[in-house]
């Protein structure tokens, strides 16, 4: 088997082999021309002894002659040569590392032989250590250097690979490959093949296990590490980037026994590893040790140059829980500039490294990073490529080069040094134990989940078309979101409603059919859109339901690829487009919408999620790099269309507030979005999920958070990076596309769920203290489950009512890529939290015949379309009718009733009416309720904009209380369980709807509420 030893770093060396289980070694034979001698000195008599197989003494007269003629060396490699003729490997290297012993500047032909003695037996980990030499003695070996960069990257040793990049940049000799290596060397994956390869040549060396543990790290898979780690270890105690990764992982897994020995027995040297730091920050952070882990991190950082944005996460965070904000800030704004580092760099490579300006932009990062040396190759790299052309390009060159000196460091930053400063009072390392978190849920007997598809029988009957001479050009990039849904009551009869897109025109014009509104007649719904008035022939994406003018009318707004609509409900049953009169305009990508009131002053205001910028992505068609056949385009081919919000004046009109309101950041391309009180603070706040870049969370600035009112002057931070929802654990950018917002963990705080792309996990953010989130997605067992999925809507909701949260998630491809092993319709999942806050998985045949099925499923939106006490599902999908899955979950055992809910319809009066960000504590028997009113709901849809609580077979909520975003807290006390309620700001109790099941009573008559304004 041949390996290219650059395996990410350009296969510029000779490859070096390893040997089949049955085929030779050979080395060339340097001197097998030379005359011999003619005198029987000791390299003859060795020569001869080599003859009879007297190895010993072959030796002992090499070493001997080489003592006082250490340059000759060319017999050495004469007899290595014959020893690997006579198949004895382990002395022909011995041979040669017994002339590099004696005389370490011998030719470099006696490493480079070494070095492929040691490759084909086997040992290459020795093949570095003899690459390290060579070039440590002979410097401008460039190709050697090149070689030891390259199989130091394959075994996992990325430490060894990046200072022999740094040394070929500095010097003017890289190449494009090792620049991506340098960029990002956390990504850089071992070579698993190589790996398993060497273990099986040479089984009593372990450490090629440390690549394959190094992979199973690199996708947060701590318990293999343990377990592969563990024989490592203790078979090869002193190899330091093992020992260091496998506390990592005990600490990861929380083994407290295991870890204090390993830290008892740590080797000398091991502090000098970057994981060490981070094993022992992980430890502290478990253990509640926020002053002990800020140490940690910070010295994990300082042995990675503060390049790793994982560890800055981490130290951020620590930073945050001990009040260390102003440091915290520090650290984030190193973050933030890695992040573009890494979307600048994915941008290009998405771009098939041919963008001059997507280069240059990845030149700027390195620049404000303080890194110089990398900062002119990329621009000198950016010089030669062909697209997208900047008429400033060589100008940026020079700007950069002219920086650099034989004197300039590899990187200038001050933040290490400013932080070392402050740090001088935190306190030593320990490893002593302390209360560790053991927060275990209630869990009643668990009911019976199960869903059937009522779409059709209900009368609920569309399918998102699309324009078949468009699909007959392959499936573009604007087709692949599909189209959004709205729960709304429109007539206010007290049954949720149904509006769906319509998308079978094109983009950026009006000539699909009109979306369609679908009126829930006591559980049947019925096509009332021409009735009511409603004509939207935009490319329509998401849908969003709200009262924007405060009339009690729930109105409609519908995103488009064009023009976005506003559509007022007159209140008489019919609906009119308003959107020109309320100063609604621009053309634009929208995906999804959120309204909401931001700034406090009563009126609702609107945010919209904008997604790529351009004509191009309507123009452009792309192919598989793998199969060539027709599929879409990665976003990151478009430029990013900047979200924009626009206040509501108060007289039903808007004005747009993006710049003033929105803190200058990078745009993204958002596809999902979630509007709460998310931090716990004043005001509410807007998370955006952007596809391929980093999350945007939106808070109120600190400047006017405290008073939040409407003559103070507003603006909104992106505070993502800082709060720990804009990356994933790794820091890492992902595909974000649906949300989901609840409180699964019962903890009285909002977590998030957001979904992404086939071979990327999704990620579940637990809040583990106000306002600031970590990535728990593997701890909770919901990554793996997603990694050969692409998700898109998401939703939390307790579907057997239990009092616990179930989750949801809609799976579907963008791309038909015509591979086996990666589908393009996929099935809907379900998972339910377990006592130890684990998720698992719900066996898809118990589920109904929904589950079995793949679909392309898109939107997710929940409502109790039967008003029976249990929530159902609505997903849209491509190519197939939109389905209503109806809850038809039993209790534990056969034949019994599920549990009975409270379903709650808030209205509020010294607010905006919608009560965005209202947050409601219930208590029942042994269970503590926390939920908000929220907006946006996700992927381009709106819920049913009511809070249910499963509480079990209790009778009631012992206790209820709400704290309205007008800043009123009310308590209500006992209410009964089986019944919707409308609760209604100021007055001392709810207003029963409806008792559940009693699905023929007569509708709700609006004027039979309590008077409202």
């Amino acid at each position: 088997m041949t390996v290219c030893i650059l395996a990410s770093t350009g296969c510029r060396p000779e490859p070096l082999t390893l040997r089949g289980d049955d085929e030779p070694a050979v080395v060339e034979d340097p001197v097998a021309k030379s005359e011999k001698p003619t005198q029987p000195d000791r390299p003859q008599l060795a020569v001869e002894a080599v003859t009879r197989d007297e190895w010993s003494k072959a030796k002992q007269l090499m070493r001997q002659h080489l003592v006082t003629h250490p340059d000759e060396t060319e017999l050495q490699q004469r007899l290595a040569h014959i020893a690997q003729r006579k198949n004895e490997l382990g002395i022909a290297i011995e041979f040669l590392q017994s002339a590099i012993e004696i005389n370490p500047r011998v030719s470099i032909s006696v490493y480079v032989d070494l070095a492929k003695l040691t490759m084909v037996s086997g040992q290459a980990f020795e093949t570095v250590s003899v690459y390290e030499r060579l070039v440590t003695h002979y410097p401008s070996a460039i190709e050697d250097r090149f070689a030891l960069t390259g199989l130091a990257s394959m075994l996992g040793l990325e430490d060894i690979a990046i200072e022999q990049l740094k040394w070929l940049a500095q010097h003017n000799r890289g190449d494009d490959e090792g620049l991506v290596v340098l960029a990002q060397p956390t990504q850089v994956e071992p070579d698993a093949e190589l790996c398993r390869k060497l273990l099986r040549l040479n089984p009593n060396d372990l450490r090629p296990h440390y690549g394959l543990a190094k992979i199973d790290a690199m996708h947060q898979r701590w318990r293999e590490v343990v377990g592969r780690l563990g024989p490592v270890v203790e078979r090869h105690p002193h190899f330091l980037p093992a020992y260091a990764l496998y506390g990592r992982g005990l600490a990861e897994i929380s083994d407290r026994e295991e870890i204090l020995q390993w830290q008892r027995a740590a080797p000398e040297g091991v502090e000098a590893t970057a994981q060490y730091w981070l094993a022992a920050g992980v430890w502290a952070e478990r253990h509640g040790k926020h002053a002990i882990a800020v140490r940690a991190y910070y010295e994990a950082a300082k042995r990675e140059e503060a390049n790793n944005a994982e560890t800055l996460t981490r130290l951020s965070r620590s930073l945050r829980q001990i009040n260390r904000n102003d440091d915290a800030e520090k650290v984030d704004d190193r973050k933030r500039l890695l992040t573009r580092l890494h979307d600048a760099t994915k941008t290009l490579y998405e771009r098939l490294t041919r963008s001059q300006q997507s280069a240059l932009d990845v030149a700027d990062a390195m620049t404000e990073l303080g890194r110089v040396w990398e900062a002119e190759a990329w621009a000198r790299m950016a010089l030669k490529l062909p697209d997208d052309r900047s008429p400033d390009a060589t100008t940026r060159y020079l700007t950069i080069r002219k920086r650099l000196t034989s004197e300039t460091p590899w990187q200038t930053s001050g933040l290490l040094e400013s932080l070392r400063q402050d740090f001088a009072d935190l306190p030593p390392i320990d490893w002593i134990e302390s209360n560790v978190d053991s927060r275990s849920l209630t869990t009643t007997q668990r009911g019976r989940i199960r869903f059937r598809d009522v779409a059709e029988e209900s009368g609920l009957v569309h399918t998102i078309a699309f324009d078949p001479a468009q699909l007959q050009l392959g499936f573009s990039i604007y087709q692949g979101n599909g189209g959004g849904g709205a729960i709304t009551d429109f007539d206010l009869d007290g049954w949720p409603d149904v509006v769906l897109a319509q998308l079978n025109g094109s983009p950026m014009k009006e000539d699909s059919d009109t979306d369609v509104l679908l009126r829930n007649q006591h559980g049947f719904f019925v096509d009332v859109t021409q009735a009511v008035g409603l004509r939207d022939c935009g490319f329509s994406q998401g849908i969003s339901s709200c009262d924007y003018n405060n009339d009690g009318f729930p109105d409609l707004c519908i995103a488009n690829i064009g023009h976005n609509r506003l559509f007022q409900n007159k209140g008489d049953g019919t609906f009119e487009d308003v959107t020109d009169q309320a100063g609604l305009s621009g053309m634009a990508w929208t995906v999804s919408m959120a309204i909401a009131d931001f700034d406090n002053d009563g009126h609702a205001d609107l945010f919209d999620v904008n997604y790529c910028g351009g004509q191009r992505p309507f123009e452009e068609r792309c192919h598989s790099r793998v199969t060539g056949l027709p599929t879409s385009c990665t976003p990151l081919d478009f430029e990013a269309e900047p979200d924009q919000v626009w206040q509501g004046v108060g007289d039903g009109t808007f004005r747009e507030m993006t710049e003033i309101w929105l803190s200058p950041t990078d745009a993204g391309r958002g596809l999902g979005v979630v509007v709460a009180n998310l931090d716990e603070k004043p005001g509410i706040d807007v998370f955006v999920a952007n596809d391929m870049s980093s999350n945007h969370l939106w808070s109120p600035s600190l400047a006017n958070a405290d008073s939040m009112q409407e003559t103070a002057s507003f603006a909104m931070d992106d505070i993502g990076t800082a709060r720990g929802v804009a990356l994933s654990g790794r820091s890492f950018s992902q595909a974000s596309m649906g949300i989901a917002q609840g409180d699964p963990d019962h903890d009285g705080d909002l977590d998030l769920f957001v979904t992404h792309f086939y071979d990327d996990y999704n990620t579940y953010y637990e809040q583990i203290s106000a306002g600031i989130w970590a990535d728990h997605s593997y701890q909770s067992e919901l990554a793996e489950p997603s990694m050969k999925l692409l998700g898109f809507g998401t939703q939390f909701a307790d579907y057997d009512n239990d009092g616990n949260l179930e989750l949801i998630i809609a799976n579907g491809h963008v791309s038909d890529l015509g591979r086996e092993n990666v589908p393009y319709m996929m099935p809907a999942q379900l998972f339910r939290i377990g006592r130890d806050l684990r998720w698992e998985e719900l066996d898809r045949s118990s589920l109904g015949d929904y589950f079995t099925r793949d679909h392309l499923g898109r939107v997710v939106a929940t409502l109790d379309a039967n008003r029976d006490g249990l929530n159902d599902v609505l997903i849209t999908q491509l190519h197939e009718p939109v389905a209503l899955l109806q809850n038809e979950s039993q209790g534990a055992d056969t034949g019994d009733a599920p549990g009975k809910s409270i379903g709650l319809v808030l209205i509020a009066k010294d607010s905006q009416r919608d009560a965005v960000g209202a947050v409601i504590h219930a208590e029942s028997d042994d269970q503590s309720h926390y939920a908000q009113v929220t907006a946006g709901d996700g992927f381009m849809c709106s819920n049913q904009r009511r809070v249910s609580f499963g509480v079990g077979d209790a009778g009631a909520i012992s206790e209820l209380s709400i704290d309205w975003p007008s800043g009123r807290r009310q308590d209500y006390g006992r209410v009964p369980s089986g019944a919707d309620y409308v609760v209604v700001e100021g007055e001392t109790q709810p207003f029963k709807l409806f008792n559940h099941n009693e699905s023929l009573s007569p509708p709700v008559i609006h004027g039979s509420l309590p008077t409202v304004r």
